[in-house]
């Protein structure tokens, strides 16, 4: 106990005698803000960001929903917008449906029914026809005047030729000839015989039913296969014509029967429009006919911009409004509300397992917990925002609304964590925000099916940018060709709508072009913010102008080279394991920027024959040595250097010793603490620290090799990671023993082509280069100035 007491005593009077000489440094050292630290462990602040992004997630659900509307348009007024359907629906056609149903009413037979008043007037007129023939001929017989006295059918047969005469006189006489021709004329009565004039009034493929005197409705047939008077009279007269034998007067005969027969007819003939029962039909059938219906698709415009209103239009707005409404009526908010609060839980859950799984970092440290949701509540208003603008555009432009998967910058989250945070946070980031845009335009499965191959090729394309320049330009040039060709499924309209390519290519380079821009501002601030690293900032830093470097090339020029030495061996062996390159390479350029505080004190840096330990305690100059890991976490506080290079400088050594003082100090033969020769830690924990670290020993040891040879630095090389590992310097570093092989192989490569071997030049002893200055001297002109010469000597 008391000897420890001492050794603590001894150590605190040895720390202060350095001090007082210079030899350490007395102010208050910088660190990282306790309040920041603590708030980025706190589970309460965690858990209320979450809530707070929960609740963001489920307002943006609930907001894009159905809104009462009022669209005035005026018949046969043009329409001041375009005014497109958000839903399908269905709609009368009105006109369509009165013209159907005026088709059918055409199709409907007209019903005749067959006049007895002009059947019994045929009759008689027959009877009279007759009897005049009779008399005429009577009155040939008997020689003797005839006198028709006005009567019709008198002048009739008056004007009968005589061979025509005798011929019907004949058929008059012949009692069954005169009943057959009765009968005959009666049955084409009672058969119907329509008007010409009818006939001539209606189509070929009208249809006419006949009711008979026992009102039964005869099987339809066209009107072309009733007979008009003329066309009934000549088929009477062939029937006559059949019981007699008129020779050669045949024809005349026939001329004869056929005008007689028209006249004993009449012009009305038989038959009557009966337009009560047409109507009657006409209207069943209409009646039966069903409303004509036209399904109108989402995004299908209803009345297009500058378009004159007319009653369609007017119809198909009107059917909107109503489905619109009866919409809103059926809509429940608070289930609507529990539904989306459920879903966005889900989808905060589904990602949160991957993270807690995949990367525990993030889901452990707030910060990023808070860029994450920064990130994601950022781009969710950012889509809500797009979306509704250019629904208001597109109705005043006429571009179709189903566009506006083109008009969301689902990338946005993507492009800005792939450099922040990684690629398959990024990914899983960009798919929850595009799960989440989705179900605010209706349960897009498009949209986020789109959403996540965009939110993949963006990440993959600009997650290696390695300068602000080149990340805007990728993201530019992916996320315009990704929208852009992801509308392959519009192509096909382009023979339709050839504008349609110029409608997608420009909305997809103004999405791109705005995704590009904001990400590139939001960069900025989230890197001031929430003090992260991407590989554009780390890049700023590689400027050897920067003041630390240009100090430590000034004042510490063996540091200095060496650091870009490790910055080499570290850069090629972050590439070979898949780490990143430029943060092991500019974290290593800095990682010994502490020996600024006592340059001279490191090997590197003595220029003198006498080393400044040889006069220290083996403690006060192991003290010198360690401390440059605190005096450079102080410098980089002090400059605002990123975290992961002040991770580099306070890990780069680990739990490591300090090994030639301590055993400087066992020598003295006191007792030694060993722990007062080692570095305080921690042990590396990255890839790229861990690389640093490696590469800080072997490069350092590699300047100890007299003569190296391709053997001696493998072997130098293996001894020191082995070294390590027995150590445990690398217990929490997070690689394999097949990196640990890769960077082996790595620093060999880079070790040897550095301390390469040069061909000895001959030297040439016949005369001396400064005989040759003397020998210009001796051939000076004779009127040149004293001052040049003197010049020359001084020079």
């Amino acid at each position: 106990m008391a000897g420890s007491l001492k050794n603590y005593i001894d150590r605190k009077l040895s720390k202060r005698r350095m001090e007082q000489r210079g030899l350490l440094g007395t102010r208050k050292r910088r660190t990282d803000n306790e309040f920041l630290l603590a708030a980025d462990q706190s589970k309460v602040l965690g858990f209320f960001m979450l809530v707070l992004l929960w609740a963001v997630c489920s307002l943006l659900l609930t907001l894009p929903a159905l809104k009462p509307i009022n669209i005035p348009l005026v018949l046969k007024q043009r329409a001041s917008k375009t005014i497109f359907a958000d839903f399908d629906f269905v709609y009368v056609d009105n006109a369509k449906t009165l013209q159907r149903k005026h088709e059918v009413a055409e199709r409907v037979p007209l019903y005749f029914r067959i006049s007895e008043v002009a059947v019994k007037h045929v009759q008689q007129n027959l009877k009279n026809f007759f009897f005049a023939v009779a008399a005429r001929q009577e009155a040939i017989n008997e020689k003797r005047l005839y006198k028709p006295e006005g009567d019709y059918f008198a002048n009739i047969a008056a004007n009968l030729s005589k061979p025509v005469l005798e011929s019907i006189y004949q058929i008059c006489q012949n009692e069954p000839l005169r009943q057959s021709f009765e009968k005959e004329m009666l049955s084409l009565a009672n058969k119907g015989i329509i008007s010409q004039k009818e006939k001539d009034n209606y189509k070929v493929s009208q249809q006419l039913r006949i009711i008979d005197a026992a009102g039964r409705a005869r099987l339809p047939v066209s009107a072309l296969d009733i007979p008009s008077p003329r066309e009934a009279a000549r088929e009477m007269a062939k029937q006559v014509l059949k019981f007699t034998s008129p020779g050669k007067q045949r024809d005349a005969l026939e001329a004869a029967l056929v005008q007689n027969c028209t006249m004993l007819i009449g012009n009305k003939g038989t038959l009557i429009l009966d337009y009560s029962r047409t109507e009657q039909k006409r209207r069943e059938a209409t009646a039966a006919v069903p409303p004509v219906k036209v399904e109108v698709k989402k995004y299908e415009p209803i009345v297009t911009k500058d378009q004159v209103v007319n009653q369609k239009s007017l119809d198909r707005l009107s059917a909107y409004e109503n489905e619109y409404q009866a919409r809103l009526e059926e809509t429940d908010s608070g289930q609507r509300i529990f539904k989306n609060i459920i879903w966005s839980l889900i989808l905060m859950v589904f990602v949160g397992l991957y993270m807690y799984h995949i990367h525990p970092e993030v889901v452990r440290s707030n910060q990023k917990i808070g860029l994450t949701g920064t990130i994601v509540i950022i781009s969710l208003l950012l889509n809500y925002m797009f979306m509704e603008v250019f629904y208001y555009a597109s109705s005043g432009l006429g571009i179709s609304p189903s566009l506006v998967n083109d008009a969301v910058p689902l990338a946005l989250p993507a492009v800005l964590l792939a450099v922040m945070l990684g690629f398959r946070v990024s990914l899983y980031v960009g798919f929850f925000v595009s799960a989440i845009t989705a179900m605010m335009l209706g349960n897009s499965f498009d949209v986020a099916l789109e959403g996540l191959v965009v939110c993949s090729i963006a990440a993959i394309t600009v997650r290696s940018s390695s300068n602000y320049r080149s990340y805007f330009m990728r993201s530019l040039l992916i996320v315009f060709f990704s929208f852009w060709m992801l509308d392959f499924n519009l192509f096909w309209h382009v023979v339709n709508s050839p504008e349609i390519l110029m409608y997608t290519a420009g909305i997809a380079f103004a999405n791109a072009f705005f995704t590009a821009t904001a990400a590139l501002i939001l960069i900025f601030i989230f890197e001031l913010v929430f003090k992260v690293t991407t590989n554009m900032s780390l890049f700023m830093l590689c400027d050897y102008n920067h003041p630390l470097l240009k100090r430590l090339e000034l004042e510490a020029p063996g540091t200095f080279h060496h650091s870009l030495m490790v910055a080499t061996l570290a850069e090629y062996a972050a590439k070979a394991v898949g780490a990143n390159a430029m943060k092991a390479r500019v974290a290593a350029i800095f990682h010994d920027i502490g020996k600024l505080a006592k340059p001279e004190y490191f090997a590197e840096n003595t220029f003198e024959a006498k080393n400044k330990h040889s006069d220290l305690h083996p403690r006060m100059s192991s003290l010198i040595i360690l401390n440059h890991v605190k005096e450079g976490i102080d410098l980089a506080l002090k400059y605002k250097l990123r975290k992961v290079i002040r991770d580099a400088i306070q890990q780069h050594h680990g739990t490591d010793m300090v090994y030639y003082f301590y055993r400087r100090a066992l020598e003295e033969g006191k007792p030694v603490d060993e722990s007062e020769y080692r570095y305080p830690g921690p042990l590396p924990r990255d890839k790229e620290v861990a690389i640093i670290s490696l590469a800080d020993a072997c490069e350092a040891a590699s300047r100890s090799l007299q003569k190296p040879t391709p053997n001696k630095i493998e072997a130098l090389v293996w001894e020191i990671i082995r070294k390590r590992i027995r150590d445990g310097q690398l217990n929490n570093a997070d690689l394999t023993i097949a990196d640990l092989s890769k960077i082996r192989d790595s620093f060999v490569k880079t070790l040897i082509t550095m301390n390469h071997s040069r061909i000895a030049y001959p030297k040439n002893n016949e005369q001396d280069e400064n005989d040759l200055f003397m020998e210009a001297q001796k051939h000076v002109p004779a009127g040149e100035s004293t001052v040049e010469k003197n010049d020359f000597k001084d020079s």
